[in-house]
């Protein structure tokens, strides 16, 4: 299977990703930046049902981490939630209603019924609090976990070293049933993205052959 590119920002322009690459643009879509509104809510949903849940999903930098909550509404069966991420993103809309890269799993654990359990992992020694379970797995990944010596994000980071990040990720794709996976976390486009794009291929050549 082909992995998938969401282009909210052209981020993945020039990288060596897009080869192969099926590729959803929805650069001149609004509502969409931080915060969903309800009509670019319903374009994601009906752009990504062909690719979803299943499969490896690029999801663009952090400010479109919600896509992971829309990627889930389409698993079909009980399932846990492995994140990588150096934010909580778990904190009530700030605006009503509207959904946000900052609520997407406070949002998913109140409206995802088959979601039964959350695991969010901020530094490498968060993984002594894991209580893995034989029910499928879905992983989603900010690179914003990752420090600043190993690439750039648009948000501020954490101190997760390369090594620790991989041991993890094999770790968790050697021994669960994995539905999807998806990853945001890219920089600016104005930004160089060679480190980007090479973390991105290594996680393409240790996930893709799971599609």
């Amino acid at each position: 299977m082909k992995h998938l590119i969401c282009s909210f920002t052209g981020a993945y322009d020039n990288g060596k990703i897009t080869k192969n690459a099926d590729i959803l643009d929805f650069t001149d879509l609004c509502g969409c930046g931080m915060y969903l509104d309800v009509h670019a809510e319903a374009v994601l949903l009906s752009s990504i049902k062909p690719y979803a849940p299943s499969g490896l999903h690029f999801i663009d930098n952090g400010n479109y981490h919600y896509m992971t909550r829309l990627f889930a509404s389409y698993i079909d069966t009980p399932f846990d939630l492995f994140v990588f991420d150096h934010h909580t993103d778990d904190m009530p809309p700030a605006f009503g209603d509207l959904k946000s890269c900052g609520s997407w799993i406070y949002d998913i654990k109140k409206e995802n019924p088959l979601l039964k359990s959350c695991f969010l992992i901020q530094d490498a020694s968060d993984l002594e609090k894991y209580k893995p379970s034989e029910r499928p797995l879905y992983i989603s990944v900010d690179k914003d976990v990752l420090s600043e010596t190993v690439l750039r994000t648009n948000w501020d980071q954490g101190e997760m070293t390369e090594e620790e990040f991989f041991g993890i990720f094999t770790g968790l794709i050697n021994k669960r049933h994995i539905i999807g996976i998806d990853i945001c976390g890219e920089d600016v486009p104005e930004n160089d993205s060679s480190k980007n794009d090479a973390f991105n291929m290594k996680i393409l050549q240790t996930a893709g052959p799971l599609f």
